[in-house]
C-alpha cells in the first residue's frame, strides 16, 4: 500500500467496524468486543503498519500523546540504548518521544521539566545513563512518571531497575561453582550507588560460602586503574585464582594485567566481568563471562508501564520492579589450578 493505513484500511482486513477499531487501538473493547475480533484488529493494525493519527487522538481526547524523556550524560556517556528501546516501544504505541538532557541537579532538572511540561507531555521516563537514587523535584508530580534505571528512595514514584545484588550474588557462584576459594573483588568507588550494590552482592555469596571477601576498590572506573590494582593482587603472596570485576573497564585492566605477568586466562586466573555495556567485555580474547544487564527488557517495560497508565486513566500504586541480570558465559572461567 503506497499511502498511509487508515483505520478504515485496518477494519475492513479485519472485517470490524471503524469504532471496534478505535475502541481495541485505544484498550476500550474489554467487555464489549471478542477477543477473536481484538486480535483480528491488532493483527490487521501489524499488518498494515498503522499507527494511530496523533493529531487527530490530541482532539478527541486533550492529550498530545507526547512523552518527555529526561536524561543526563554519566560514566559510559547518554542512556542511548534505554532510550532506542523505550522509543520503539513508544512509537509502536502511538506515542512520539522529547528527549532533554539535564545534569542530576535540581536546578537543571526544573529547567528541563518547564521546557517539557511547556511541550504538554503527556508523561515522563526519567532514564539514568547508570542505576542511581533519584530525588524527584516537585515539578514532576505535575504528570505520569516513571523511572528507568533509577529509583526514588522515598518510594513515590514507580521505577524499573536491574538487580544489582543479585548481579553481584551469580558472579561470586558462577566462580565457586567451578570449585573456587580464593577470589577477589575489583570495584570501582564503592560510593558509587551502582557500584556499592554489585559489591554488596559478592560480598554477600563470598560470606555466605564462609570466604572473607578480598575486595580492592579502584579510584575511578578506568582502564590502567584496573590494570594497576590487578597487577598488586595478582603479585602478592597469596594471588586470587579468579577475579570479579564490578565494570567492564576495570576487566580490561585485569586482562592486560594477567598479559603483562605471563598469566593466562582462565588457565591461571578466571575473571567475571559485573557489567558490559559498552560491549568491551565481549571483544576480549578471550571472551569474558559477564552478567548481563536487561536493558531492553527494562526500556521496554518501562514505556509500557507509563502507556498503560495514560491509556488508563487511573493512576498506579508506586511500585518498584527489579530485574534479573542473567550470566552470559563466555570463555575466561574454569577450575582452579591446584597450588603448589
Amino acid at each position: 500500500m503506497s499511502r498511509r493505513a487508515t483505520a478504515q484500511d485496518v477494519a475492513d482486513l479485519a472485517g470490524v467496524s471503524r469504532s471496534a477499531v478505535s475502541l481495541v487501538l485505544n484498550g476500550r473493547a474489554k467487555g464489549l468486543i471478542s477477543a477473536a475480533k481484538q486480535e483480528a484488529v491488532l493483527d490487521a493494525a501489524r499488518r498494515l503498519e498503522y499507527t494511530p493519527n496523533a493529531v487527530a487522538q490530541s482532539l478527541r481526547t486533550s492529550r498530545t500523546r507526547i512523552l518527555g524523556v529526561l536524561t543526563w550524560r554519566g560514566v559510559g556517556g547518554l542512556p542511548l540504548h534505554l532510550m532506542a528501546s523505550a522509543l520503539q516501544t513508544s512509537l509502536n504505541s502511538g506515542y512520539k518521544l522529547i528527549k532533554m538532557y539535564a545534569e542530576p541537579t535540581e536546578i537543571d532538572q526544573r529547567r528541563a521539566l518547564s521546557t517539557l511540561g511547556n511541550q504538554q507531555v503527556d508523561g515522563m521516563l526519567v532514564v539514568a545513563p547508570e542505576l542511581c537514587e533519584y530525588a524527584a523535584v516537585e515539578a514532576l508530580s505535575a504528570s505520569p512518571v516513571v523511572l528507568l534505571n533509577c529509583q526514588d528512595p522515598e518510594q513515590r514514584l514507580t521505577s524499573v531497575a536491574p538487580d544489582e545484588e543479585g548481579a553481584g550474588r551469580g558472579a561470586v557462584e558462577a566462580l565457586l561453582d567451578r570449585g573456587h576459594r580464593d577470589i577477589a573483588l575489583l570495584s570501582g568507588p564503592l560510593t558509587h550507588f551502582q557500584t556499592g550494590l554489585r559489591a554488596a552482592g559478592a560480598a554477600q555469596a563470598l560470606v555466605g560460602a564462609g570466604i572473607a571477601p578480598r575486595q580492592v576498590a579502584a579510584d575511578d572506573l578506568r582502564i590502567d586503574e584496573g590494570l594497576a590494582a590487578a597487577t598488586a593482587l595478582l603479585t602478592a603472596d597469596r594471588p586470587p585464582t579468579a577475579l570479579v570485576c564490578t565494570n567492564e573497564r576495570l576487566a580490561v585492566g585485569v586482562m592486560l594485567a594477567a598479559a603483562r605477568l605471563g598469566l593466562t586466562v582462565p588457565d591461571d586466573l578466571s575473571l567475571v566481568s559485573l557489567d558490559d555495556r559498552e560491549q568491551l567485555s565481549a571483544q576480549l580474547s578471550p571472551e569474558v563471562t559477564r552478567m548481563e544487564r536487561p536493558d531492553d527488557l527494562m526500556a521496554t517495560h518501562a514505556a509500557e508501564l507509563l502507556i498503560e497508565w495514560l491509556d488508563s486513566g487511573s493512576a498506579p500504586e508506586a511500585q518498584h520492579y527489579s530485574f534479573v541480570c542473567p550470566l552470559v558465559a563466555g570463555a575466561s572461567v574454569a577450575g582452579p589450578r591446584p597450588r603448589g
